[in-house]
């Protein structure tokens, strides 16, 4: 289960680290931080419980009822590892193990012990061990045997000769042990089909986060693969129109003082509530709408300040900058802002029609070019 957990928050992760490289959306950079923490812990624990940390004790005990048959071994050498677990270190001892139902065999065991019964695992010592599986050499030290089996290691330890169950070394083959857990059981056997899995968990959880960020990474990609990496940005694309929409289904109605484009978010003024003159700041940013609270300027006459967005061709946005460019003489702005709001002063006939204000900056100049909204002709 741990393994399990572990596999999500990794795939958590990666979707949040990619969606924030992606998007700059705040809400992934704290998803993928707090995921990290947990896909971390968990999977440090889930290895430590794979490498028999929870499962056995120091002195190899474990806490499921133990199986497998009891035999008597020698320690032939004993030798340190270089691991240590909470002070205690993880030895290597050469055992000559006799099993009563088939021949003896020396092996290599490999288990961190406490220091408190290393004088009972010196070379020359008789002890007792388990073996889990009867196909396999490993075994598990059993320092505090039943009373049976500490008589028969007790007598062990005063044959000699041909008496001896346990032969020397020489005369017994060597016998590999398999892989072994931190604690000294055999490890659990490889399971492909588990690390397939985990595998698939992560990159599929990973996919769901970044559900709502696909339309955003891939205008990205498209823009870049394009040439033209600034398409990817609210001002220089081609979604005024989509924005738009989303503005208005986030105010309630279609009655804007202004609407501004910036490179990665628009920001708009409208009634607090459809039918409203008080006037709130409403702003798209990261595929989504929000409502910032009351306007900090209200205007002095909202009603006349007001337009409807169906007078404006949004779509002709990129239009009217390419018509600021060259009115201005500035062709490659490092910053573009795009305004759309009623003008300050009514004209001849005393109205006060929609312009579109674009302003360009330059490392040595700037300019604000006013153009009609409805004609796309150049004010000013």
């Amino acid at each position: 289960m741990l393994a399990f957990i572990s596999a999500v928050a990794f795939g958590v992760t990666i979707g949040g680290a990619v969606g924030a490289l992606a998007t700059g959306d705040p809400r992934y950079t704290i998803l993928w931080s707090i995921s990290l923490t947990v896909a971390i812990l968990t999977g440090t624990f889930a290895g430590l419980g794979a490498a028999g940390l929870f499962g056995r004790g120091r002195a190899g005990a474990t806490q499921a009822p133990p199986t497998g048959e009891l035999a008597l071994a020698r320690v032939e050498r004993i030798g340190r590892t270089g691991l240590t677990v909470n002070d205690q270190p993880q030895v290597e001892l050469v055992l000559t193990v006799a099993p009563r139902f088939r021949p003896a065999y020396t092996t290599v065991h490999r288990q961190v012990t406490d220091i408190v019964v290393l004088p009972q695992v010196q070379p020359g010592s008789i002890i007792a061990v388990r073996r889990p599986d009867d196909a396999k050499a490993n075994v598990e030290l059993v320092l505090d045997p039943p009373d049976d089996w500490a008589r028969l290691r007790d007598a062990e330890r005063l044959r000699t000769g041909t008496d001896r169950t346990v032969p020397i070394a020489s005369q017994a083959p060597a016998w590999a042990s398999e892989p072994q857990a931190l604690f000294g059981g055999p490890r659990k056997p490889a399971r492909p089909w588990r690390r397939v899995l985990l595998a698939g968990v992560t990159a599929a959880t990973a996919a769901l986060v970044l559900i709502p960020a696909y339309d955003t990474i891939g205008r990205t990609v498209q823009a870049f693969a394009s040439g033209n990496p600034d398409a990817a940005s609210v001002v220089l694309g081609d979604r005024h129109a989509e924005v738009v929409d989303a503005l208005a289904a986030e105010t309630g109605g279609t009655k804007f003082v202004r609407i501004g484009f910036y490179d990665g978010y628009a920001l708009a003024t409208a009634p607090s509530a459809p039918g409203e003159l008080t006037m709130d700041v409403y702003q798209f940013r990261y595929d989504r709408t929000e409502h910032q609270g009351p306007e900090l300027i209200q205007p002095d006459d909202p009603a006349a300040a007001l337009f409807d967005v169906g007078e404006v061709e949004f779509s002709r946005i990129p239009e009217h900058i390419a018509t600021a460019k060259d009115h201005s003489g500035i062709a490659d702005p490092t910053s573009v802002i795009v305004s759309v709001q009623r003008a300050l002063i009514a004209d001849a006939s005393g109205a006060r029609p929609v312009r579109v204000l674009v302003i360009l900056d330059s490392t040595y100049e700037d300019a604000t070019v006013q153009i009609d909204a409805a004609s796309g002709e150049v004010l000013g």
